[in-house]
């Protein structure tokens, strides 16, 4: 288990293994068969739901299928990543 404060590797890896998980389900490619079910009944809906669960925390991540569709995995690993950290995108 990691917390936000954990090595930036093992928190990029987790991210970036979510990341490959939802893209390869988007594109209809054979996943973990613990997810595989959850993930097709999801396919039905417009998004979906991914939890992360932490030591410090639980992320819950709603994020639609077009999203996850038009975004590299890098994009959604990097995303991932800024939530699970807590950062926030500050526009100035």
């Amino acid at each position: 288990m990691t917390t936000k404060h954990s090595p930036l590797s093992a928190l990029k890896a987790q991210a970036a293994k979510i990341a490959e998980t939802l893209k390869r389900a988007e594109r209809g490619e054979k996943i973990d068969a613990r997810l595989a079910e959850k993930i097709d009944a999801a396919r039905s809906k417009e998004s979906f739901k991914v939890g992360i669960v932490m030591d410090d925390k639980v992320i819950t991540i709603d994020m639609p299928w077009a999203t996850i569709r038009a975004t590299s995995e890098v994009g959604l690993a990097e995303y991932i990543l800024n939530q699970m950290r807590e950062v926030r995108n500050v526009i100035n």
